[in-house]
């Protein structure tokens, strides 16, 4: 696992942690399970970037941004470039082989920078705001459930887009028993969005937040099944850009919901 986590880091960081040598199928879909890891650090770099700045009075959106920012560094900004190239190749509307060669071509169309401004946008007011109110558990619960969603897109049965490239190695590499202990930590992640939880006065008692954000984490999980359902029949599989993708979307996604619990 120890070998998985360091794999796992090598490729989604520029931490200077791979081993030597190519790996092959079976390591890289350990490396894969092992993505919450890369979550967990993500998240604290963020956070912790995000809180130093706004420590030295940089406002929660200057805040939000230094954390995002400090992010993108730490990752190659691989996620936000899938991002925008899924959207063009999806929002294109194309058949199978076009659509893959649009998110192929590198370059961003009307989509993607929409898309990818508006998901930028929503990480930085949600992280700057959860900073403003003291928050540490619930950004970084955020990143470590968002780290979470490839796995299920990974299950086995679902097919790569083409055969190469990186969605090839790791498409349908997640064993059941994967698909379920990663279940797991996306629900106590998604409870962590709830960070302090909501004043009693909301719902009558502080427990429904972590609750309800179980139940979000879940839903992000199933969300991010049906998303690679929709790539295997648009494109006929999974490929790096469409895991990229649901990654950033679901940072997103999680750290709004964690403003809204927390």
């Amino acid at each position: 696992m120890v070998d998985a986590v360091r794999l796992a880091l090598s490729w989604m960081t520029v931490l200077p942690v791979g081993g030597r040598g190519v790996p092959g199928p079976p390591e890289a879909g350990r490396a894969m399970t092992a993505l919450p890891v890369v979550g967990l650090v993500c998240g604290v770099v963020a956070t912790a970037t995000a809180h130093g700045a706004y420590a030295l009075g940089a406002g929660s959106v200057i805040a939000g941004v230094a954390g995002i920012a400090a992010v993108l560094a730490l990752t190659r900004a691989m996620h936000v470039d899938a991002l925008a190239d899924t959207a063009d190749g999806l929002g294109s509307y194309a058949g199978p082989e076009r659509a893959l060669e649009i998110m192929r071509s590198g370059s961003v169309g009307a989509m993607g920078a929409a898309v990818l401004v508006l998901v930028l946008l929503a990480e930085v007011a949600a992280l700057g705001a959860l900073v403003a109110s003291g928050a540490w558990l619930a950004p970084i619960a955020a990143f470590v459930l968002s780290r979470c969603l490839p796995v299920i897109q990974l299950r086995r049965g679902v097919p790569a887009a083409s055969t190469t490239g990186f969605g090839a190695m790791v498409a349908g590499s997640q064993s059941r028993a994967a698909v379920v202990a990663v279940a797991v930590i996306c629900a106590a992640a998604g409870a962590g969005l709830a960070g302090s939880g909501w004043p009693a006065t909301w719902w009558g008692a502080a427990w429904w937040a972590p609750t309800v954000g179980a139940v979000v984490g879940l839903s992000l999980y199933a969300a991010a099944a049906g998303f690679a359902r929709h790539a295997v029949r648009r494109l006929g599989g999974v490929n790096g850009d469409v895991l990229g993708a649901g990654i950033e979307a679901g940072t997103a996604a999680s750290l709004v919901v964690a403003v809204m619990l927390a």
